[in-house]
């Protein structure tokens, strides 16, 4: 057990039904009303006349073109508005046109619709011809069709814009629309299971995932036939699956130099990958009678050495690279699901979904790791993903946390960029992201978004640092070891980009929200001496190491970190794991890294590292100047807490300051198909001097600043267009003069909230339901000067202070 080990604070917070809704503004970020639009234009009038021509044409093509008998035919239509997409414009596109909301995209301002009768359409379309016949300067604003001045665009859903990214492969993930209710929708969907088994093609789904269908043994122009024919289908992509490529394999070793100790309470891990070879000698030890193949080529024998790179990473950690070391504690014990068996293969996303969830239940897993991506970037401001938000589903309804890589650029593309002399390394570093200049044939900076499952909100994803743990100088493409690598991917989220031909709110601007939420070493791109060394997979039995780079190496050495937590926490919630791994995050490169100084050079650097590197030192335990406490608690809709902190009194006169850091993470549970209100409950903290929490909850907070600017981590203000963030986190420095006199305490304030915009059943959820959360908070002792001397004393003091208890003897309790 740590001498300073991570404490729990039990006592139970003040509680109040109801706050004031309108304090914590942040009024920098409000908008000012816009002004009424004018008159419609004479443009805009023949624009859409000639866009209802073209729908008109592009709905009647579609039926002609269709190459089977297939029943009913479904229009869809896709509107785009210059404004977000409200309750108000939902109830008059429903009212007046029958018009059903099915996806809203592009923070709601793209709205694909059903449409539910042929005479509702031509109501629909006689407004156009109305609006469009209106006299030059004349006033729409009063009719009954004003609203469609809103629209930018409109246009059928074809099979174009029901086609991903495609491969050529024979196996599909199939996304069915969320029109099922309708009954002609199921006569679609039971005539198109028909013609695949008649062709003898597999279907394999899930009943909690309805949605969503993954096909195997298809054949060649299988994806074509579908997207013409099947107007139920919203997105049809590959099933395959990328991976880095193995470096060249080293010469054999007599033995890999170190010996493993196993302690009997490891947690474990399940890798979701490419199976682990069993006749590596360090791994197979560790690895349980737990698996599950997709492939039928046994879960512990790896063709690739993909699988047994990460499973050995995430056995050993950061000890893995210290040649020092003639014992490596194992941090965890193995599972495994075979998912794939080579680069290329087909991920059945469906079965895995059920795998994770059995798993869970069967054997108490908590913990996956899948350094696999789904291919092709996501777009800029792209919603989240199918199979994201079946992730999401799952760590909101058990208690796991899955840890995903963001994906890697091509390394093939590179290395032939570098050798034609289209991408210069050091001149074209960190512009190779975002705004590439110059411009390399070929590339786009969207190429550089991360893939899916990354986006998952309520688990982790992971980007790569390009160190490799090794102190010599190699010959990498990235400027700095403590950067982000070429290869590493961003989150795709951009609000300057205008919509629509309209620009977003500021206030729809969320400084928490990031993907990925860490990063960590994964070696550098087109060279060996850059790589990782990892262990890999022998064609004999001869022990091997292999050089790799990539986020998927990342990626297990944070799920590592993971383990080493639950091993010496484990009845913490995964939500608390998560929040420690965060709180103990920073910037890799220091507070200003040189080649992102810009304003715009930061915010990149935000989105490739999230919210940092996680540091080991300080993620086990604390010390005698530095103190580490979890407060676990469930809320409901409307709720506000207080939580009391109390310092010691010597915090009053010391010349000292205090850092606290503090993270809230807390899951939820998502809205499909709502870029908006995806996550639907808005949960944030604050820390302010010590007041009743009927005060609190309901005055101004101008006087209850602990310090300037010190406020709640997120606002709610204009809660229907926000969006939210279920990680905040918060740092600041306290000094003696930010505490009350003769009081050092401060109230660690919660409130809970969100939208109303939601389909019923969600809302009742949201407003019924109690929501777990997890706030870790950290404090630390920082001298004023070098030669100033610390107190020693912070840790026993706040912890007796506040009778924060041991984790391991709440265990023993209960």
């Amino acid at each position: 057990m740590p001498d300073f080990p991570h404490l729990f604070y039990s006592k139970s917070p003040a509680k109040i039904k109801g706050f004031k809704r309108t304090r914590g503004r942040d009024t920098k970020n409000e908008e000012q009303k816009p002004e009424p639009l004018p008159p419609i234009s004479e443009e805009k009038k023949r624009f859409l006349v000639a866009k209802l021509d073209a729908y008109s044409s592009a709905s009647r093509n579609r039926i002609k073109s269709k190459t089977l008998e297939v029943p009913t035919n479904i229009d869809l239509i896709q509107i785009n508005f210059i404004v977000t997409f409200d309750r108000e414009l939902e109830n008059h596109f429903f009212g007046r046109y029958n018009f059903s909301a099915i996806e809203r995209s592009n923070f709601n301002r793209n709205v694909l619709f059903s449409i539910g009768k042929e005479d509702d359409f031509q109501t629909f379309s006689t407004d156009i011809t109305a609006i469009s016949s209106l006299s030059e300067g004349e006033d729409h604003r009063n009719q009954p069709y004003s609203r469609l001045a809103l629209i930018s665009d409109f246009y059928l859903l074809d099979s174009k814009g029901r086609k991903g990214v495609l491969s050529g492969q024979e196996s599909f993930n199939l996304t069915i629309c969320d029109i099922l209710e309708n009954p002609e929708a199921r006569v679609q969907l039971n005539f198109m299971t028909d013609y695949l088994k008649s062709k003898g093609v597999e279907i394999i789904g899930n009943r909690v995932a309805l949605n969503l269908l993954f096909l195997k043994n298809g054949f060649p122009g299988l994806d074509q036939i579908l997207v013409e024919n099947f107007d139920i289908i919203r997105l049809i992509t590959s099933a395959r699956v990328p991976l880095i490529k193995p470096g060249s394999v080293a010469t054999p070793i007599r033995s890999y130099g170190f010996k493993v100790v196993i302690d009997e309470d490891l947690p474990i891990v399940c890798v979701v990958d490419t199976g682990i070879q069993i006749s590596v000698e360090p791994i197979k030890d560790l690895l349980t009678p737990i698996f599950i193949d997709h492939t039928g080529k046994a879960p512990y024998w790896d063709d690739s050495g993909h699988g047994t790179a990460v499973a050995g990473l995430i056995a050993f950690g950061t000890d893995f690279f210290n040649t020092s070391l003639r014992e490596i504690p194992a941090k965890a014990r193995l599972a495994v699901i075979k998912a794939i068996h080579q680069e290329n293969d087909d991920l059945n996303i469906v079965a895995l979904i059920n795998d994770i969830r059995e798993l869970h239940l069967s054997y108490g897993i908590r913990i996956f790791n899948i350094s696999l991506n789904l291919p092709g970037s996501k777009p800029y401001n792209g919603p989240v993903g199918k199979f994201a938000y079946e992730l999401d589903k799952l760590a909101y309804e058990l208690d796991i946390l899955i840890v995903n890589s963001v994906g890697n650029y091509s390394l093939d593309d590179m290395d032939y960029w570098v050798f034609d002399g289209s991408l210069d390394p050091v001149a074209q570093y960190p512009s190779f992201y975002y705004q590439t200049n110059p411009e390399i044939p070929g590339h786009s900076c969207e190429f550089t978004n991360l893939q899916e499952p990354a986006e998952s909100m309520n688990n982790i994803s992971v980007g790569a640092l390009a160190g490799n743990f090794e102190n010599g100088v190699t010959d990498g493409i990235t400027p700095a070891r403590e950067y982000p690598a070429y290869y590493s991917r961003k989150f795709h989220w951009d609000i300057s980009i205008t919509i629509n031909g309209s620009k977003l709110k500021k206030s729809q601007k969320n400084k928490h929200l990031v993907k990925p939420d860490l990063v960590f070493e994964g070696g550098d791109y087109l060279s060996q001496e850059a790589a990782m060394e990892v262990l890999t997979s022998p064609q004999d039995n001869s022990p091997y190491y292999g050089r790799l780079a990539g986020t998927s190496l990342a990626t297990p050495l944070v799920t590592s970190l993971i383990a080493q937590l639950v091993k010496e926490y484990p009845t913490l919630q995964m939500t608390s794991i998560k929040a420690l791994l965060i709180n103990a995050a920073q910037s890799p490169a220091g507070i200003n890294p040189p080649h992102f100084d810009s304003a715009d050079g930061k915010k990149l650097y935000r989105n490739l590292i999230g919210f940092g590197r996680p540091n080991p030192e300080r993620l086990i335990e604390g010390n005698s100047d530095s103190i580490t406490f979890v407060i676990e608690d469930l809320i409901t809709f409307g709720d506000f807490y207080s939580f009391d902190l109390r310092f010691p009194d010597w915090v009053l006169s010391t010349s000292n300051k205090i850092e606290l850091t503090a993270t809230l993470v807390y899951k939820f549970l998502p809205v499909p198909n709502n870029h908006l209100a995806y996550l639907p409950l808005h949960i944030s903290f604050g820390i302010f001097r010590p007041v009743d929490i009927s005060i609190l909850s309901q005055k101004d907070l101008e006087n209850f600043q602990l310090r300037s600017g010190a406020s709640w981590a997120e606002d709610h203000f204009g809660v229907e267009d926000r969006i939210f963030s279920n990680v905040q986190k918060l740092a600041f420095l306290i000094s003696s003069q930010h505490f009350d006199p003769d009081n050092p305490s401060v109230s660690i304030a919660i409130r809970c909230y969100g939208k109303s915009t939601i389909p019923e059943l969600a809302l009742r959820h949201l407003q019924n339901e109690n929501h777990p959360f997890s706030l870790v908070i950290s404090l630390k002792e920082i001298p004023k000067t070098k030669k100033s001397k610390l107190s020693g004393s912070l840790y026993n003091d706040v912890m007796l202070l506040n009778d924060l208890q041991a984790i391991a003897d709440l265990e023993a309790e209960n």
